[in-house]
């Protein structure tokens, strides 16, 4: 008898399985389901028409909802509210049921069903996508990151037009409201002060702001301004202070309206449901106008002789006696005066028999056309392999783009004052963190190597290196000993990945990245411009081992005609006289923090 039972007890669990899913008529007729079918000889179209019609029965149900979008596109309300829901269609795929069944022609016909309440919680789902963006960008507008903010919270505002509600509430955060107010809010607290009005060179007139926001600097924003020209431009404050470049007539402009960017139209293909809706719904607009009143003329004529013969005034601040440092103000300075002449070829001789130096300052001027403020103070500190200059400022002009942005510069030099590298620096929000981090952990030498690194990395982009993103993106271990890197093979069991729920696979990571390699090489030879940068950056000692740190940092990247944001992450590890990094993962386009590959997922072995 007890050789029956397990058959028993499986006949049993199969009918009352069999009992509890629906048939298609009972589906039609209860009115709890929304479905759709599809019918051909490829059982993946199939799916598809029966996605297809699911799609536009919910959108009869929230048509009245799209009401505003449909008047702004042109289309019916139908129309709207199917293409609408249609970008919820990837999530959907996950809580659709279907039944197959094979037609006497041999055609196969999915009738897909999705119950009413599965629809309303994936409703929820993006407005927790919304809740995420308004709370990142509050994060990034404490750190007077108003670049990003503004972005987040407008794209979190594209999204809300996708949800059929009226008053949107998520974590005890009125979304419809709280979103505008946001917006508002900063726009209506920027600041901008003309500390100098000057003009370098003839039919060139510079004109340097600061920039604070609630009484302090901001870090980093995106503005329009007219220059004189046929068109736009585009500026950047960093760090509190922004230049703008004014050419030809506009020399003569006694006032200058700014126009602080925040709905980063040719950014919206870094998330693809805010893509899907940049057209389908209408897009609210904020009063941004800032009109700064000039002089009729700028304060400093043009000099006659060649802007290469105009001597910079850079101030390098030593916190310490330092024996070689009279040699690097000498270097520093000339490198600066050869960098605004732009004279390529001096700025290679001034690099000696260095080739690499001589390469990466080439590259730099030719595809930055990089200006150095006349005067400034820079810091300078001491590195494992000699000394930096850190927050050198300077102009960076991008044509094609319309692009002018102020950037600071880091030169790093050995124990003898010889200029050996340079790079462009993190924001000061983001380096005074790490500074203030590594007091509780007594770990500045390790920050410091991870903030070069991450430095260089930048660069790489700006300079067009391949080779070094190659290399920083190798399949093997990386060694950073001083500006070079190299690789070595990592050892049998001397990592272990482990996924959580929710994440994706370390091999589909390995594959986005050399995806991403070949796409960037496709870019750098045929894009005018390109620009990248860091909306956060983040060192975390990895807690079970020692001297092994996570890093994580969110890119943005634009070019003449593409842009895109990912995130990319490094683990590092300090045992050895040279930092090693075991991992470099790229995940392209991911805005759910909970599936970012983090360092929690990675055990070393040693």
């Amino acid at each position: 008898m007890k050789h029956w039972l397990p058959l028993i007890l499986f006949a049993f669990i199969t009918t009352f399985t069999l009992a509890q899913q629906p048939t298609r008529e009972a589906i039609e007729r209860s009115g709890n389901f929304y479905f759709g079918t599809g019918v051909s000889n490829d059982e993946n179209r199939a799916r598809d028409e029966a996605l297809s019609a699911i799609s536009s029965m919910i959108a009869v149900t929230v048509a009245g909802s799209f009401e505003s979008s449909a008047r702004e596109s042109n289309l019916n309300y139908s129309e709207t509210a199917t293409s609408i829901i249609k970008t919820y269609s990837t999530a959907t795929l996950s809580n659709v049921e279907s039944l197959r069944s094979v037609l006497p022609d041999g055609k196969v016909e999915i009738f897909s069903y999705i119950a009413k309440e599965k629809v309303k919680a994936l409703y929820d789902q993006r407005k927790q996508l919304v809740l995420s963006l308004f709370e990142e960008g509050r994060r990034s507008e404490s750190a007077g990151n108003l670049a990003f903010a503004l972005k987040q919270w407008y794209f979190g505002i594209v999204l809300l037009k996708s949800i059929p509600e009226e008053k949107i509430v998520a974590g005890n955060a009125n979304l419809t409201v709280e979103l505008p107010l946001a917006i508002n809010k900063v726009l209506s607290n920027i600041s901008l002060e003309v500390i100098s009005d000057r003009q370098p060179a003839p039919e060139i007139r510079e004109i340097n702001l600061k920039a604070t926001y609630q009484g302090r600097p901001v870090s980093l924003l995106h503005f329009r301004f007219w220059d004189g020209r046929d068109n736009n431009g585009t500026g950047q404050v960093r760090d509190g202070f922004s230049t703008i470049r004014l050419a030809g007539s506009s020399t003569t402009f006694d006032r200058i309206t700014i126009y602080p960017q925040y709905e980063y139209y040719t950014a919206r293909t870094e998330n693809k449901t805010v893509e899907e809706l940049w057209d389908l719904v209408k897009r609210s607009e904020f009063a941004n106008a800032m009109t700064i009143q000039l002089k009729a003329e700028p304060g400093v004529k043009a000099v006659s002789e060649p802007i290469k013969s105009i001597q910079p005034n850079l101030v390098l601040d030593f916190d310490e006696e330092i024996a070689v440092a009279d040699v690097m103000v000498k270097n520093a300075n000339q490198l600066v005066q050869l960098m605004n002449a732009g004279d390529l070829q001096e700025v290679k001789k001034f690099a000696g028999d260095d080739e690499f130096l001589a390469t990466k300052l080439h590259d730099y001027l030719q595809h930055n056309q990089p200006r150095a403020a006349e005067t400034g103070h820079a810091a300078v500190n001491k590195t494992r392999t000699g000394y930096e200059v850190r927050k050198i400022r300077v102009l960076h002009t991008y044509p094609s783009i319309n692009r002018q942005a102020t950037e600071y510069l880091v030169l790093d030099f050995d124990s003898t004052g010889k200029p050996v590298d340079l790079n462009l620096c993190i924001t000061d929000d983001l380096y005074e963190k790490f500074v203030a981090q590594s007091e509780y952990g007594n770990d500045w030498e390790h920050r410091q190597e991870i903030i070069k690194f991450v430095e260089k990395y930048r660069t790489a982009f700006h300079t067009r290196d391949l080779k070094t993103i190659d290399l920083m993106f190798a399949e093997e271990a990386l060694i950073l000993i001083g500006r070079r890197i190299e690789t070595r093979p990592i050892k049998p069991n001397e990592v272990v990945y482990k996924g959580f729920a929710g994440q994706p696979g370390f091999e589909q990571i390995q594959l986005s990245k050399q995806q991403y390699l070949v796409r960037q090489k496709q870019i750098f030879d045929y894009q005018q411009d390109i620009f990248i940068d860091f909306s956060s950056f983040d060192i975390a000692a990895k807690s079970n081992a020692d001297n092994v740190y996570g890093v994580q940092m969110r890119q943005s990247y634009a070019s003449t005609t593409y842009a895109d944001e990912g995130y990319l992450f490094l683990l590092i590890d300090f045992h050895e006289k040279d930092p090693l990094i075991y991992i470099r993962a790229w995940q392209p386009n991911e805005w759910d923090s909970s599936a970012l590959v983090n360092s929690a997922n990675f055990r070393v072995f040693k």
